[in-house]
Order: structure tokens, then C-alpha cells, then sequence
């Protein structure tokens, strides 16, 4: 345990199973790009940079093993876990009512039966969501110095079969799963958490996105909301992709800006940005605690005020059937000081206008993700600069004092464009100076595991410890050359962005 830390990454473990496939898999199946452009081994790796993924058993539940290896070779006690996260998107079943974080459970409840359990749907970066959810639980003494707390990250798309069987989106991912242990250090509970100061019940009846803006809306008008975390019992993954926090972040948007949303600003990517931005709109996530108790979200959710950076928050406890619960939390913390070592800093922003960008839907009575390839690309790279720099520069650093960037892997396209973005404010960057960070203060898989979605973040710093990755060349940009000095970084920013569309990212001082 280390006296200066608030949280710390100790373990990890790892599904390392799963057939290698590469590109040939997708040829001759009658799929196209955009543009009509035909599906081969050659486009493939040209549009996306990937060359192989792995694919998992359809009899496995391959957070289950990532679990099991963590418990088996990290030599944590069991019995000191009092958080285990499941993170996910579509999961190992797309059909599992919930919560997935069950089934892993079952492995330790005997030893740790009063323990936190949920499962948190925030899209791909969920596990960073996950660490913000843990470093704010124990900032405000809600967990101790020496507690342990667990994100598994597991994402089985092939068995889920998540996308229609010709949907080009089949080609991006890998499946994957990660398990990652962290230890609550000596300067946990500097801070406390914040109070409900308003509840509220309505009858949403089906339109319960809608009924939950409204009954919002005047907390809203107050004063803005920083985050809109729902505990969503719904079981039902066109409810929780995107998470459903997000569409009500956004039918709460358009209530607050009712000339912008008549005048279609919210159509157009770029002044739907800038509304957002300048109202700074807060993040909006999803999460199912397993038990269903409505004040275990509000005890989430009164942790947030703890770091002084987000202070009115609305907790939702939503389930079929049953009354919504709402609840106003404040805190009146003054920012905490950044910790000397582990995790230091967090940030999470939500955009709720482009929750459509991917989701699920149903189609012939089955249920499918969608995804606006384009939507996502122009979210992941040109909303980098502000959110990046808002977190770097709280902590007086910019992204040249990093020692190592863990960018989320979703196309390889979008790692040097998100460069130029955070190095250049929009505009055209040296080409050189983005090749080099790139090689040098980066790591990359997605040519060898695709997009591993709330996966990548733990996968990227296992892999590199274990001497997994390897120095390539991916569309003319060299990869993984400096594997041994990144071994040991000191300061390492995770940044991640998905379905919401949200981006998160979290500092780590080692």
C-alpha cells in the first residue's frame, strides 16, 4: 500500500485464449465499405489497420477466466475485495437480462459477502469509468486504505454476435477480457461525500427517457448538472447501448435549449459540439447494482462531489414496473490536491446529442448494434483537444509531459488524427512530430486484436508488461519502437471514447 495514493493499479489478469483470425475470414461474403469499395484482406487493413482479432469459444465466458487467472497468479486476498465492476458494452450474451457482474461474484461471495457489485455500462471506456467511480468512492472515504476493488472488462462479440452478419463493423472487433485489481492507498477519505438535497418519484411509464429530462429540468435550471448516473434494471441491452443516462442527458439538452433544438443546432455535429461544450453538459452513464437497492446508486453518485471537480449530480434508480427514483446531490468540496502516486486525476464528459452515433436496435425481431462509422471518427478525434486539455492542464501538464498515452484502439486512422487535433488545435500538424509520439510515447494492438472496446484500456499495459507487443508499420506510421523505456513510464494518461458518445480519461503516477 502506498501512503501518497488515493487508488493504485496492483494486478492484472487476463483471457489469453481465443482462435487467431485473420482478414481472410471476411473476403468473398458479399460485404462492402462505403463508397462500394469491396471487403478484402487489403481494405481491411487500409481502412482500419487491422490484420487478425481474436475470436472466442462460444461455450466461454471469457470474463469469468480473466477473473479466475487475476484470482489464481496475483496473490491478492479475495477477501479484502469490496468493489467488483463488470464493464461492458454488449457483453458475453446480448440476451443476459443483467447484471453480468454476477457470474463473477459467484467466484469470491463466500468471502466477501458484503461487497459492491455492479455492472457499468458507459461504452468503450468503461473501465475508466470504472477507475473514476472507484478513485471518487474512495477520496470520500467510502472505501479504506487497503480495501481492494476489481474492474473486469470483457467484451464477446463474436458469441454475442452483436452486429448483422454482413455489417462491416463485424470486421473491427476482437474479442477480449481483462481483469485489474486496485488497492484504496493511505491518503483515502481526504475528502467527503456530498448529501441529497432534493427526491423525487414519477410514473414514467414507456416513454421513461422523456418523463426522466422533464422531472430533471428543474434541478437543471437551478443549476447545471455535472452527471446523470441511472441504475438501469431494465435488462435490456437496446436500454443500456448507449446507456440510457445519456439519451436523458440529451432530452434534458434539448428542454434547456428549446430555440437550438427548433432551429436543428442539434443535427449538425459541429454546433451540437459547441452547445454542449459551452454548457458543459457533465458525462452521463449507466450502471446495474445487483440487489436493485435505490440508495446504492445515490451513494455512488454523492461520491462524485468529493474531488471538488463535479458538484450537483442526479442519481436515477430506474426498473420496470416500478416508480423512478430521483435524487439531487450537492457537495460544497473544494477541489482535493492530486495525490503524489497512483491515480491522480479523472475527467469524463458525455455527449448525449450523439448517443445515436452507436446503439442497439432491433431488427427482424433481432437485436443489433449500429454504429455511424463517420460519427464515431469525427467524435473520437476532434473531441480530443478539449477534454484532454481540461484534465492536463488542472494537474499544470500538457500532453508533452506524458510519458505514456494509452489511447483506446478503435481504428488506427483515428490515433494519428487525434494527435494532430490535441497537438494543434484543429489545425494541420506537423506530420513528423505525430509519427514520433506516436512511436515513441504510445503503444499499439489493434493491427493483431482489433478493436477490443472496453477491453483495450487494461489490455494495452498488460501486454506491454509481458512483452506482448511487438515494433510494426501501420498505414506508414511506425508503431511500439521505445516498448522497453514505456516499461517504465512514469506518467501515464489513459484515454478512452465509445458509445454516448463519452470520453473518459484518468492520470496514473507511478
Amino acid at each position: 500500500m502506498i501512503e501518497n495514493s488515493v487508488l493504485d493499479i496492483v494486478a492484472q489478469g487476463a483471457w489469453n485464449g481465443g482462435t487467431l483470425v485473420d482478414n481472410a475470414m471476411y473476403e468473398n461474403k458479399g460485404m462492402v465499405f462505403k463508397g462500394g469499395i469491396p471487403v478484402t484482406r487489403a481494405t481491411i487493413e487500409e481502412r482500419i489497420g487491422v490484420r487478425t482479432r481474436r475470436v472466442a469459444p462460444l461455450d466461454e465466458r471469457i470474463g469469468v477466466v480473466a477473473f479466475q487467472d487475476l484470482l489464481d497468479t496475483s496473490g491478492i486476498d479475495p477477501a479484502r475485495i469490496r468493489v467488483l465492476i463488470a464493464a461492458t458494452n454488449v457483453g458475453e450474451d446480448k440476451f443476459d437480462p443483467g447484471p453480468t457482474s454476477l457470474f463473477l461474484y459467484d467466484r469470491i461471495r463466500r468471502l466477501c459477502p458484503q461487497a459492491l457489485v455492479f455492472d457499468l455500462y458507459a461504452g468503450c471506456p468503461g473501465f475508466n469509468v470504472g477507475v473514476e467511480a472507484l478513485y471518487m468512492l474512495a477520496l470520500a472515504g467510502m472505501l479504506e486504505s487497503g480495501d481492494l476493488a476489481v474492474i473486469v472488462g470483457a467484451e464477446n462479440i463474436h458469441r454475442a454476435r452483436a452486429f448483422p452478419p454482413l455489417d462491416t463493423a463485424n470486421i473491427i472487433f476482437g474479442d477480449d477480457a481483462m481483469a485489474t485489481a486496485l488497492q484504496v492507498g493511505g491518503s483515502a477519505g481526504r475528502s467527503v461525500p456530498g448529501r441529497i438535497v432534493a427526491e423525487s418519484r414519477i410514473d414514467a411509464g414507456e416513454n421513461f427517457i422523456d418523463a426522466i429530462a422533464t422531472a430533471l429540468r428543474p434541478w437543471a435550471a437551478e443549476g447545471r448538472l455535472d452527471g446523470i448516473i441511472i441504475d438501469n434494471q431494465m435488462g435490456r441491452v437496446e436500454c443500456r447501448v448507449p446507456a440510457t443516462a445519456a439519451r436523458v442527458q440529451h432530452a434534458l439538452m434539448k428542454q434547456l435549449f428549446p430555440k437550438e433544438a427548433a432551429a436543428g443546432v442539434f443535427q449538425n455535429f459541429r454546433t451540437a459540439f459547441e452547445v454542449y461544450e459551452g454548457y458543459q453538459a457533465g458525462f452521463a452513464y449507466d450502471l446495474m447494482t445487483a440487489g436493485g437497492n435505490p440508495q446504492t446508486v445515490q451513494r455512488i453518485t454523492s461520491a462524485y462531489t468529493a474531488s471538488g471537480r463535479y458538484r450537483r449530480l442526479a442519481a436515477v434508480f430506474l426498473k420496470k414496473g416500478e416508480p423512478v427514483r430521483l435524487s439531487l446531490i450537492e457537495g460544497s468540496t473544494t477541489a482535493a490536491g492530486s495525490p503524489g502516486k497512483g491515480v491522480v486525476d479523472t475527467l469524463t464528459s458525455s455527449h448525449g446529442c450523439f448517443a445515436g452515433f452507436i446503439e442497439a436496435n432491433f431488427d427482424h425481431g433481432e437485436v443489433y448494434g449500429a454504429m455511424d462509422g463517420k460519427g464515431v471518427f469525427l467524435y473520437a478525434t476532434r473531441g480530443a483537444r478539449t477534454h484532454l486539455s481540461t484534465l492536463l492542464s488542472a494537474n499544470r501538464l500538457n500532453v508533452q509531459d506524458i510519458d505514456l498515452l494509452v489511447e483506446h484502439q478503435a481504428n488506427f486512422a483515428m490515433l494519428p488524427l487525434t494527435l494532430e487535433q490535441v497537438f494543434t488545435e484543429g489545425k494541420a500538424a506537423d506530420r513528423t512530430k505525430v509519427a514520433q509520439f506516436l512511436a515513441e510515447k504510445m503503444v499499439v494492438n489493434i493491427h493483431e486484436r482489433g478493436n477490443c472496446s472496453v477491453v483495450c484500456m487494461q489490455r494495452l499495459p498488460y501486454d506491454l508488461a509481458r512483452g506482448a507487443l511487438t515494433p510494426d508499420t501501420i498505414q506508414g506510421f511506425p508503431v511500439n519502437r521505445n516498448l522497453e523505456r514505456l516499461k517504465d513510464a512514469r506518467l501515464i494518461l489513459y484515454d478512452s471514447v465509445g458509445a454516448g458518445m463519452t470520453r473518459s480519461s484518468f492520470l496514473l503516477r507511478r
